[in-house]
């Protein structure tokens, strides 16, 4: 409650900094969004959303007109404050209600935050325009950089770097030196766990000297909270460009974003990823660490137990030492200003080697039971353990405290207690939901009494929704306690919650947001369970781990840590040979249970990563689903599985390899008598895509009417019978037949809007605006495609909303209206910034098209730099179409500048690319007419006919 009324405030301090009555107007309806939230406070996770929304579109706002007139005021922000002008009586309308009628808020829950999260999406999408090309930079920004030389600002939409701890003694000159050796160097800060290597790295973030030299580019990427054995390339990425703000977690998008401007990166416990789980994972951190510090813009600063740091890189190493006894003295007394001789207490800090940690846990210790110093010290000789001992690599020991803490009045009362639930949330990265408190320990009656108490002694503490501890804490319990090994604690408990709500997520309201707050957990449970499980157990351990991945696609797609667990699980363990797989789910024989096994696990971990983008790790998983289910026998599935890799060549361009795999699914289902009419019929569409992008249109023409003919007869697989009607459409088009072309593409759109499909009405639209286009109706076809966007903002079809932006940019491009395209093209990469799923493989489309227009626009440098970055960028995720496609736009402004030799190098590139897809040069734009170039760009063509003479 507080928090909303502090983001009301700043609405309305907002709205007196804003010139235009427009704009203050926006400002109020947003703080009535807000009035309603307060007043039917019931969903605090979906209003915290929207506060968060409101905030940002105030900042955007506030940018976006600071000291302009409404003349000069981007069109987009323009169009967006009067939309949400518009919107203002609705939600008065609402707030008069929640005011009156109390019993509103429970429906307000439901069927009101839902669509004004997604009003406020596209609004923000609308205002928040200022973003580079990989997400963050406008196009025409970048655009204006490059011409002029310089240098390229952008506006931060991180979240903040940590404060400076409250309680920070005796560690000024450490914090000196390291700012001094940041001046020209990188920095790593040295010490075991606990002796307050991150403290101050936060301190250091936040010095005066710091903070005006990097502003808000200060960024802190912490790795405490998940373990080494999980530690990936992809995860270690990923947690980089989280940090950034970066919805694109592609290495070249993290590299340029950095390389704006002077940036400052904290990689705070590096030893974790020091020591990731495999030599490769392990080599690519490194030298990835080595890329980003190597950037003349990037200063760089690792916290770490870990002395094994890069050669490569300029590095001052600092050794952060225990506390001074001054410091450590008044440490220890600002928690717990106990009387008595100061030698006293020296002796006793003395006895913890002035460790940080320590002292904080002994001071907490001596507060709650109240003692004396007399109490004090003979509590602590009664202890018959070991002194803190500090030396390289992990965390050694911090028993003596631990065990002191845990011997305090306040808990052993307690029993065992107070050590199992610390044993729980010590294995839980995200902490024990405190809702799900009593279900992980049901035969602990004060449960909360126990955690109050741990609380209380700092043994953990509580962050929003949970409680945790700190990472040194964490590690000795899970590793180090009584000897015993974390895996040895039962879970019975914990894993029947994780595993039934997992079971039911499909029927509950908030399952998205469940599975976005518990994915860490659920992921470090699935991954223990898979890695002990009995043969017994498997199948549902493998259950488990299939609809935890299954969920995380839909929700919360990120990279995932169980791929050692999965790939080591036995080859042939799946008890029951399933028949069918349709849209991802697996159906079992009538009265047979679902089960599972390793096939499908590394079946759905493919599906994730070509999800992510990470295309070659898709397929590669994805031929092995297919051999381990050619183990067990399942040889539908096999194919299935072949069909897919089939699916992510074509759209990487590796057309023959699509083909080819293709032809190895039908054999397959051929051979073992697996080939159903629907998977003839879903080869047959696959196929005939793929020869569609070689050109063969008459096989593809009559593969895909067979198609078409199964899914209409069959009546319930509209998403089958929408690929087929589209491409026979794209076959008459490329044949010239616009009559026979609109007619599928009319069908199409009449299907979707039959079905009250937004997405799919928006699909058919962009398909019937490239008649439009063929047929000279270029208004029309900017109508049809203005349409389509609306349609799949409201739908939540991302992808089709940037496809129907960049298609009317092509478009602008084409007419010459070369403003209008690079405002088009601010709007895409808003888009983009909001684009879940595969937004990374979306980036050089976007890139490419952008410029396409600057070479349109004969603004050869920049585009030659934009062509560049979308080559650089489809290289990295090997799209072979865009690498072609650029790599052809670069030999022809060679060309343009009489540079022959160069124009024919590229030339003889882009030809060597075609080759390696498996399709003739003259088909490179085949389906892609948005991405062709001008007539007068000539040089391919004379190139191609041997005209072009180079050295």
């Amino acid at each position: 409650m507080v928090a909303l009324t502090n983001a009301i405030g700043v609405l309305d301090v907002t709205k007196e900094l804003v010139p235009l009555e427009m704009a203050k107007g926006v400002l109020s309806t947003l703080s009535s969004i807000l009035t309603v939230v307060k007043n039917t406070m019931q969903n605090t996770d979906d209003f915290a959303e929207i506060a968060s929304r409101c905030n940002r579109i105030a900042k955007s706002i506030e940018r976006s007109t600071r000291g302009k007139l409404e003349s000069n005021i981007d069109p987009t922000v323009t169009q967006a404050l009067s939309e949400l002008q518009r919107y203002k009586r609705t939600v008065k309308a609402k707030e008069h209600r929640a005011v009156t009628d109390r019993a509103f808020s429970a429906s307000m829950d439901r069927e009101s935050i839902a669509k004004w999260k997604e009003q406020l999406d596209y609004f923000l999408r609308m205002c928040d325009h200022e973003l580079i090309v990989d997400t963050r930079m406008e196009i025409g920004d970048i655009a204006q950089a490059i011409k002029s030389g310089a240098e390229v600002q952008f506006e931060s939409n991180c979240e903040p770097p940590p404060p400076k701890p409250s309680m920070f003694f005796g560690r000024d000159d450490l914090v000196r030196d390291a700012v001094e050796s940041l001046k020209t160097q990188h920095v790593v800060l040295f010490g075991p766990g606990g002796i307050g290597k991150s403290s101050i790295a936060k301190a250091i973030l936040n010095e005066d000297t710091i903070v005006a030299r990097f502003q808000d580019r200060r960024f802190f990427v912490t790795f405490d909270n998940i373990n080494a054995s999980q530690v990936t390339h992809s995860i270690f990425i990923g947690r980089i460009a989280g940090a950034l703000g970066l919805r694109s977690s592609l290495l070249s998008s993290i590299k340029r974003s950095l390389g704006t401007s002077e940036a400052f990166l904290v990689l705070d416990n590096a030893e974790t990823f020091q020591d990731a789980a495999s030599d490769d994972d392990s080599s690519r951190i490194a030298e990835t660490i080595d890329e980003l510090g190597s950037l003349p813009s990037v200063t760089m600063m690792l916290t770490t137990r870990n002395r094994r740091v890069s050669t490569n890189l300029r590095y001052a190493t600092i050794d952060v030492p225990a506390l001074e006894a001054s410091a450590a003295h008044q440490a220890f007394t600002e928690i717990y200003p106990v009387g008595g001789s100061q030698a006293t207490v020296d002796r006793l800090l003395s006895a913890l080697d002035f460790h940080a940690l320590s002292i904080n846990l002994l001071a907490h210790v001596a507060k709650e039971n109240q003692w004396t110093l007399e109490e004090l010290m003979r509590s602590w000789d009664q202890q018959q353990t070991h002194l803190l001992h500090i030396g390289e690599g992990k965390l050694r020991s911090l028993s003596a405290t631990i065990e002191l803490s845990l011997t305090s009045s306040s808990i052993t009362k307690l029993g065992n207690d107070a050590r199992r639930v610390m044993e729980v949330a010590a294995f839980l990265p995200q902490g024990i939901n405190e809702n799900a408190l009593g279900d992980f320990l049901p035969d602990i009656a004060n449960v909360h009494s126990v955690v109050d108490a741990l609380c209380r002694l700092s043994l953990m503490y509580r962050k929003p929704g949970a409680y945790t501890m700190l990472s040194p804490i964490r590690i000795h319990i899970s590793g180090t306690h009584q000897g015993r090994d974390i895996a040895s604690i039962d879970l019975t408990h914990v894993r029947r919650y994780y595993y039934t709500q997992l079971a039911d997520i499909r029927y509950r309201d908030d399952g998205a947001s469940w599975i976005r707050t518990e994915d860490a957990n659920l992921e470090q449970l699935i991954a223990h369970d898979l890695s002990r499980a009995t043969r017994k157990d498997m199948a549902v351990a493998c259950r488990a781990c299939y609809h935890f991945i299954a969920q995380l696609r839909l929700h919360k797609p990120r990279p995932i840590a169980l791929h050692p667990v999965i790939l080591s699980l036995p080859d042939s363990d799946r008890p029951t040979k399933l028949l069918s797989f349709l849209k991802s789910v697996r159906r079992p024989r009538p009265g047979q249970a679902p089960s599972y096994g390793k096939a499908d696990c590394v079946l759905v971990l493919g599906l994730l990563a070509g999800d992510l983008a990470n295309v070659t790790e898709s397929i590669d998983l994805l031929a092995a689903a297919k051999q381990l289910f050619l183990l067990d026998q399942d040889h539908d599935m096999a194919a299935w599985c072949l069909q897919q890799i089939a699916s992510e060549y074509t759209y990487l361009g590796k057309v023959a390899d699509a083909e080819r795999t293709l032809q190895e699914a039908l054999t397959t289902r051929r051979k073992y008598r697996v080939l159903s009419p629907s998977g003839e019929a879903g080869i047959n569409l696959h196929l005939g895509n793929a020869l569609i992008c070689r050109g063969r249109l008459q096989e593809a023409v009559v593969l895909l009417a067979s198609a078409r003919e199964y899914f209409e007869h069959r009546g319930d697989d509209t998403t089958g019978l929408s690929w087929a009607m589209s491409s026979q459409g794209e076959v008459e088009l490329i044949s010239g037949n616009c009559l026979a072309t609109r007619h599928h593409f009319e069908a199409l759109l009449s299907l979707h809007t039959r079905m009250n499909d937004d997405v799919g009405q928006s699909k058919s639209l962009i398909d019937l605006s490239t008649v439009e286009v063929v047929e000279g109706n270029i208004a029309e076809a900017h109508k049809l495609l203005q349409e389509a966007f609306m349609l799949a903002t409201g739908g939540k079809g991302t992808f089709e909303a940037c496809a129907a932006l960049w298609y009317r940019a092509s478009l602008a491009s084409d007419e010459g209206n070369f403003d209008f395209a690079r405002d088009l093209l601010r709007r895409l990469h808003a888009e983009l910034a909001t684009f879940r799923g595969r937004s990374d493989l979306t980036i050089p489309i976007a890139t490419y098209i952008s410029a396409r227009n600057e070479l349109f626009a004969q603004d050869y440098q920049t585009g030659r730099e934009l062509f560049s970055r979308a080559l650089e960028y489809s290289e990295e995720q090997s799209i072979l179409w865009y690498q072609a496609r650029s790599t052809r736009a670069l030999g022809e402004i060679s060309f343009l500048e009489n540079d022959i030799t160069g124009a024919g190098i590229w030339f003889a590139k882009t030809v060597t690319l075609c080759d390696n897809m498996g399709i003739h040069p003259d088909f490179l734009y085949i389906r892609a007419n948005h991405c062709k170039l001008r007539e007068s760009h000539g040089g391919w063509k004379f190139f191609l006919e041997g005209q072009l003479r180079y050295s």
